[in-house]
């Protein structure tokens, strides 16, 4: 590989004679864009472009992944490095079916005289083994994995790389396993604004969930998608506070997920794409998900969580959990109803003998008394901290947070219908010391703790029967315990327990 420092033509002539002495490929020139000649620019062209070439001038290598690249280099932050570089990516292979490869990276070897050649053949030889020590030693990795309906994989990554540890620059590539369609090139440009858009947002100091563009995908062409980043710095915690560690989203005919990490804490969804949504549509399912935010609200209160932490779980509980624009749509010509009421008899409620099948106006009774959202799992996990207003801190703790919901569904005691259960669970775990004064010091003992310790089942049972609904439940357990203790020094310490028990049945039917 042949190094060419930003130096001006000149130089590039020769570092040109030193790669026909060399009889090595040569790198393509984006000099415009390094620093000085002791920080050369090394551009790495891939794909089936095939024969490598040595370009003078700045804007030589003419695509929009190469322009991007150039653009993002300098760029402050992840958000600014990762800036348009997915949705080029997505749009290079849809435009030519072609995989594609290159790298951009400013190259420091130590230059012992003042030859350009040699200089070149020193950083040619010192970078010999690029992949260990280069652009993706240390760098922030995105990983993208599509899957589509013939079995085709597609495969995007982007290494950023910002110094410090390996080599500043950036890597970017994309491939397919096989031939593309027209049709699968159309659905992978049309995702190239919803990846651009949640990069945007993982990208920013304190992350952000902006995934329902990329999760609009055509679903007759692609069969699922796998989302994966990961920032080294974010996950030793020599970020910022809140800053990325780790973020996974999975798509797929069997559940839809995000898992994030990061020092702020760490929190998991996990949405069972096979759930019977019923036929309520979109509006019940919009109205449920705000009641569960408000939910997570009140108990993020209590155990006084993290608010960044909280707020980016909500995001993601409310993104998994919203209808699809195309069941949007269906809603609002009024055939969504019948459309779910057919998912929902093909999976919860299977048309077999075991399991009778139920008119459709049986089903909207039956999908009217349950929660209205698709079962899920979900859980956040994180420190907190406040401060006064001269930087102090005030208060620090500690909040787990866990809240799911599972359907079931058997015949029930008359063999012409149904039981069906749908269990909702929620805990939460908190513990925080706040001072009494106007900084935390355990040492001096004036300060409170709190603890706390909450949970929460509601059950609701729906019994049908031939002629319609038989029975219908709920049933709630909720236990809750506050535990107070307030510390003065040289006093003794206030001890408070508060318990609070309770457990009710509604009848619904």
């Amino acid at each position: 590989m042949t190094l060419i420092p930003s130096g001006g033509f000149n130089l590039l002539d020769r570092v040109t004679a030193a790669k026909a002495a060399h009889s090595r490929a040569a790198s393509a020139s984006a000099a415009g864009y390094a620093g000085s000649a002791s920080a050369p620019t090394r551009v790495t062209l891939g794909g089936s472009a095939a024969n490598n070439a040595v370009y003078g001038k700045p804007g030589a290598v003419r695509n929009d992944v190469s322009s991007q690249m150039a653009l993002n280099l300098n760029g402050s932050g992840l958000a600014n490095r990762w800036r348009g570089l997915g949705g080029a990516l997505l749009n290079q292979l849809s435009e030519t079916g072609v995989d594609f490869k290159q790298s951009l990276s400013d190259a420091r070897p130590a230059v012992a005289s003042g030859d350009a050649a040699s200089g070149a053949a020193s950083a040619q030889a010192a970078s010999g083994t690029d992949e260990a020590t280069g652009v993706l030693t240390g760098a922030a990795t995105v990983n993208l994995k599509i899957q589509t309906r013939t079995g085709q994989t597609v495969e995007l990554k982007i290494a950023s790389n910002e110094g410090g540890q390996g080599t500043r620059g950036l890597e970017v590539s994309i491939t397919s396993s096989g031939k593309l369609s027209s049709t699968e090139k159309d659905a992978l440009a049309d995702l190239a604004d919803g990846l651009d858009s949640a990069l945007n947002g993982l990208g920013q100091g304190a992350p952000t969930l902006d995934l329902s563009k990329l999760m609009n995908y055509d679903s007759s062409v692609i069969s699922g998608l796998d989302l994966q980043v990961e920032d080294p710095k974010g996950l030793a915690g020599l970020g910022q506070p809140g800053a990325l560690g780790s973020f996974a989203l999975h798509l797929g005919a069997d559940k839809k997920s995000i898992d994030m990490k990061g020092p702020g804490g760490d929190l998991s969804i996990s949405v069972d794409a096979t759930s019977a949504l019923g036929s309520g549509g979109s509006a019940q399912r919009l109205s449920a998900i705000d009641k569960m935010l408000q939910q997570i609200d009140a108990a993020a209160k209590r155990g006084h969580a993290d608010e960044q932490l909280v707020a980016t779980f909500k995001a993601g509980f409310q993104q998994l959990q919203a209808p699809s624009a195309e069941q949007s749509r269906q809603d609002g010509n009024g055939s969504g109803k019948g459309d779910n009421a057919r998912h929902f008899a093909a999976t919860l409620l299977v048309d077999d003998e075991a399991n009778p099948a139920m008119s459709p106006n049986l089903r909207d009774q039956v999908d009217q008394l349950r929660s209205g959202l698709a079962d899920f799992d979900a859980s956040f996990s994180g420190d907190t901290q406040k401060t006064n207003k001269y930087g102090g801190v005030k208060e620090q703790g500690h909040a787990e947070y866990v809240i799911n919901q599972h359907t079931s569904a058997k015949p029930g005691v008359d063999s012409t219908g149904q039981s069906i259960t749908e269990t909702q669970n929620e805990k939460l775990t908190a513990n925080y010391l706040r001072s009494r004064t106007t900084m935390l010091d355990t040492s001096s003992g004036n300060y409170d703790s709190t603890r706390i310790k909450d949970e929460k089942t509601i059950t609701t049972l729906i019994e049908t029967g031939k002629n319609g609904i038989a029975r219908a439940l709920r049933k709630t357990d909720e236990q809750q315990l506050l535990v107070f203790d307030s510390f003065e020094k040289g006093r003794p310490p206030v001890h408070r327990e508060t318990p609070m028990n309770r457990s009710y049945v509604e009848r619904l039917r």
